[in-house]
């Protein structure tokens, strides 16, 4: 019989607390620019702009939106579910955002038609997914350099280097060339795999929530994560 109470009690404060927790969610709409800027929190990084309701300029927006893929390139206006944190460090957001519904997203022209590849020339890429499979720590990435048409990095043992054709949303890579050291097991075959798909043909490619993504049909084989030139 207690056991039986105390199990009600329990569902009672578990449902009541859902409930408090879920009514502070505040639904609010956001205009997101179509181009990123720079902005420190741990470290230097990219952050969105938006403007709020009542938002006279655009305003940094640290962190992200759950369910959100944002490209640069495009305006957007969205509405999110903003809820406030319990117990928020100093260095993090004082909110979680979510996505409740897109409700615009608009191609925009002149000097933001091509900023999603101004975005990749602004920074150094390194690997964080190949093939599907999550590369941790990983000594491989890649620097493109517009004027030249050229491209360098690391392919995990050796530097490597080459030249690149890119359309509007595909990018081939050509002529790539590199050193020639000894490298453990491990670094060898992560660069094996990784220069024979670079060798491999035109990627259709996105810039999506600070990673550049390069794709084989529908297929992702190769996914980067922005640092710091």
């Amino acid at each position: 019989m207690l056991k039986s109470i105390y199990v009600k009690l329990m569902l009672t404060i578990v449902l009541v607390t859902g409930i408090s927790m879920t009514s502070k969610a505040e639904l609010i709409r956001l205009l997101v620019k179509e181009d990123l800027a720079s902005c420190t929190g741990v470290a230097p990084m990219t952050c969105m702009q938006v403007k709020y309701k009542n938002s006279k300029s655009w305003e940094l927006f640290y962190g992200g939106i759950n369910g959100f893929k944002y490209q640069p390139g495009y305006r957007y206006v969205i509405l999110v579910d903003r809820t406030k944190k319990k117990n928020v460090p100093a260095d993090a957001s004082a909110y979680d955002y979510k996505l409740k519904k897109n409700l615009k997203k608009q191609k925009m022209k002149g000097n933001t038609g091509n900023s999603a590849w101004d975005f990749v020339l602004k920074h150094k890429w390194k690997l964080i997914q190949m093939n599907g499979t999550t590369q941790k720590e990983s000594p491989v990435y890649m620097v493109f350099d517009k004027d030249k048409n050229r491209v360098h990095g690391s392919s995990a043992c050796n530097t490597f280097m080459g030249g690149f054709e890119k359309t509007a949303n595909s990018i081939t890579f050509k002529q790539l060339a590199g050193t020639l050291m000894a490298c453990d097991a491990a670094r060898n075959k992560i660069e094996g795999e990784f220069l024979q798909l670079m060798n491999g043909g035109a990627f259709r490619y996105d810039v999506a929530d600070q990673t550049l993504n390069l794709y084989r049909g529908n297929r992702l084989v190769l996914m980067f994560g922005m640092a710091p030139l």
